[in-house]
């Protein structure tokens, strides 16, 4: 094992970049928050997250995934902006709840086990090829192969032993050829590859400490051979959320056993997308087993998973040739669908979806849902509630919630509306268009004694019996169920502490002197108004934003763009739009030009600031913005009511030589700049040897909302003036000093002679 890596410093930036690369925020929002995958776009270039009525895109924006809350514009970011607004940390505590999630020591060394971060550039395209060049095929080749390497195999087989499995299991003919060790310099991790129709779609490497997923769509499973070997008839397929929890359970449930079925095991490297149980169907069309086996894990998300499973997976669909040799499926029809997603941290939602042709029907639906849920009720801690989201003719839509503890029955709920679909679909069995229904308990789940069946085989492997077993599961279960009170006990704290300082800044806004600087930003708000109104381009900055999206359908939907424009409009730009539809693609381009005043009043920029943020995340829009202004357009919007800003230039002096120990011409003014009310840096000064001319430079720097700026503005310009001395400043900064020292010296003219190269 190679040494450890020295401790980074705790305010290392690479540190952050890596938390950023290598955490999968979709996999950390619905892991740790609960929130489910609604959508996804194509490659899975970006997904929809819901949970509680809220709505998040992630997106890709360069090395790593971003997030964009559409209600909230002050909530997006990276990875790490996600954690310290939901679990409302300080920076130094999202370092340390990271470094945990990672399995990395408290101090922030890497893991023995986990290979080293490779640079962005490593997700880029080689040099020698452009990057339009390189296509979503080879890229995912490319980062298969470096991880995989040439020859693949499995030559270690520790990470294995430590998860208790035993040699005869990972040598049984089910597991050749789908374990392998991954090599990455000195770093070896056990890969388990996923596949779908072209082969391998991404890989996971685990270790002890150590998890991680290519940063590709996961648009594949990992799926064993059968037992009695490859192309053997499969009669089970067993279903579990990670590959070392198949391997778990058919050590404890299959290894040794007499007369046990043929088994094919399916895991999905954790939160299941809709490719994945399309690519588990496939399996059960193809495969035509007896059972299928939900082995997810014991908690309530593996239930949410299986009651998902109930609803999407069906007996082997009957397979019919349509145009170009393609194969479709008869879908069997599905008067009823359910679909339970988490609802906040410790609850669970199911919606219910009944389909009719008549109000009676739904109301009659609606009826025997009622009686089923009132039957459930005693079972649980807690009354399951319930409401009904919609009621029309042909649809009836219910939303139950229970406590996460009381999830079972919800799965319970969902076999017996399973049951009542498969009995209608029986009834149309003699239709001969029609799927049949599908065997009794087609469909069964199997839990763990503890929370998966990994756990199970360390217990067991322990010398514990099956009831010692679910005793220390339990002890488990209260001490998780302990610290989950201590963490919200923390929290409560700190959000009574963050009321606490918020009072207190709001007790010293209503103090005189504050009032006094409000009074002064909005003088000077109002002198920008003004200049604004006048047209002043030097004091306005510029934003393109160019917007690709379907067209939509009918002219009276608002597209993408109209609604973006709104937005900006709302938040105090000016927003002229341009749109062209290229009719081949179905596509629409719109380029939004926007234009607004950095000091025109700060709670409007930050919200257009949050806003312009927000949108530069969306996958549909390319942001052109020139650096320096958008530095200065965060750092203005970042500033607290009544801040001031500071704005900087470099003057310098070219003099010949002074006399020794004698003051030259840049003392002298460095000394009327500071008399000008000017803050003034060291002078810094250097002679040329051969021309006997020295060149010295000053930093000087003033306050938007000095009282003497009309002063410091006329020392400036005056300064600016004099026969060799430049003055080094932003055309727009200039514009600004000038319109808000009105009394200062007439500078018509003034910048051409003066100015100097921008910075």
């Amino acid at each position: 094992m190679p040494a450890a890596s020295p401790t980074p410093r705790e305010n290392d930036p690479q540190e952050l970049n890596r938390f950023k690369q290598s955490i999968d925020l979709v996999d950390y929002a619905t892991r740790r928050h609960g929130y489910d995958v609604k959508k996804a776009g194509p490659r899975g270039h970006w997904h929809q997250l819901e949970k509680d009525g809220e709505m998040l895109i992630v997106s890709r924006k360069g090395d790593h995934q971003v997030y964009l809350n559409p209600g909230d514009d002050r909530d997006s970011g990276s990875i790490i902006d996600f954690v310290k607004t939901r679990e409302n940390q300080t920076l130094g505590q999202v370092r340390q709840t990271l470094r945990q999630y990672l399995g990395e020591p408290e101090q922030g060394m890497q893991a023995a086990t986990s290979p080293p971060l490779p640079p962005s550039t490593a997700y880029a395209p080689r040099p020698s090829e452009p990057a339009e060049v390189e296509t979503e095929a080879e890229r995912r080749a490319r980062l298969v192969a470096a991880v995989m390497g040439t020859h693949a195999a499995l030559t270690d087989r520790s990470y294995l032993h430590h998860r208790h499995l035993s040699d005869e299991t990972i040598d049984s003919p089910a597991f050749q050829g789908r374990v392998f060790t991954s090599q990455q310099g000195n770093f070896r991790n056990t890969a388990f590859p996923l596949y779908n129709e072209h082969g391998i779609a991404t890989v996971e490497q685990r270790n002890d400490d150590y998890k991680h997923l290519l940063q590709l769509p996961k648009t594949g499973v990992w799926v064993s051979h059968p037992t009695e070997g490859k192309d053997t008839p499969v009669q089970r397929l067993v279903v579990s959320e990670s590959p070392v929890d198949a391997m778990s359970y058919h050590q404890l449930h299959h290894r040794g056993a007499e007369g046990q079925p043929n088994t094919l095991y399916v895991a999905t490297s954790g939160t299941v997308t809709e490719r994945q149980v399309e690519l588990i169907q496939k399996l059960i069309d193809k495969q035509e087993p007896k059972e299928v086996v939900l082995a997810n894990d014991n908690d309530a998300a593996g239930r949410r998973f299986n009651i998902n499973y109930l609803n999407e997976l069906q007996a082997p669909r009957r397979a019919r040739e349509v145009a170009d040799g393609q194969v479709a499926y008869d879908e069997a029809p599905r008067p009823v669908e359910w679909h339970a997603t988490a609802a906040g941290k410790y609850h669970t939602a199911l919606r219910v979806e009944f389909h009719h042709a008549t109000r009676a029907e739904g109301t009659e639906h609606l009826t025997q849902l009622t009686a089923q849920v009132q039957q459930l009720r005693p079972s649980a801690d807690e009354a399951v509630a319930l409401e009904v989201q919609r009621a029309t003719r042909q649809q009836t839509v219910v939303r139950l919630v229970v406590p996460n503890a009381d999830s079972h029955a919800l799965e319970e709920l969902a076999r017996t509306l399973h049951a009542q679909r498969e009995t209608q679909r029986g009834q149309l069995e003699r239709l001969p268009h029609e799927p049949g229904r599908q065997p009794e308990n087609f469909i069964r789940t199997e839990y763990a004694i503890s929370k998966d069946f990994n756990r199970d085989l360390e217990l067991l492997s322990q010398g514990l019996n099956r009831e010692q077993a679910a005793q220390q599961a339990r002890a488990d279960e209260l001490a998780k169920e302990q610290q989950r009170q201590e963490r919200a006990r923390q929290q409560q704290e700190q959000r009574q502490q963050a009321q606490q300082r918020e009072a207190g800044r709001e007790q010293e806004a209503s103090s005189p002197e504050a009032q006094r600087r409000e009074a002064e930003q909005q003088r000077q708000a109002a002198t920008m108004a003004v200049a604004a109104a006048g047209g002043d381009p030097a004091l306005q900055r510029a934003v393109q934003l160019t917007v690709t999206e379907p067209t939509p359908a009918d002219e009276a939907t608002p597209s993408q763009a109209q609604q973006m424009r709104e937005l900006l409009r709302k938040a105090g730009a000016q927003v002229e739009l341009r749109a062209e539809a290229d009719p081949t693609s179905g596509q629409l381009r719109s380029e939004l030009d926007v234009r607004y005043q950095p000091h025109a009043t700060p709670g409007g920029l930050r919200q257009l600031s949050q806003t312009l943020d927000a949108l530069d995340k969306s996958p549909l829009v390319t942001l052109r913005e020139d650096a320096a202004e958008q530095a200065e357009r965060r750092q203005l919007a970042a500033l607290p009511p009544g801040q001031s800003v500071t704005k900087t230039a470099i003057v310098r002096i070219d003099e010949p030589e002074p006399r020794a120990g004698a003051p030259g011409r840049a003392e002298a003014v460095a000394e009327q700049l500071r008399e000008g009310g000017l803050n003034t840096g060291s002078l810094r000064s250097a002679t040329d040897p051969t021309t006997h001319q020295r060149h010295s430079e000053i930093e000087v720097s003033y306050r938007l909302d000095q009282p003497n700026l009309a002063r410091a503005s006329a020392a400036l310009d005056d300064v600016a003036r004099q026969p060799g001395v430049q003055l080094h400043e932003h055309s727009g900064d200039r514009a600004e000093r000038h319109r808000l020292a009105p009394s200062g010296i007439n500078t018509n003219g003034l910048a051409e002679r003066t100015a100097g190269p921008e910075r």
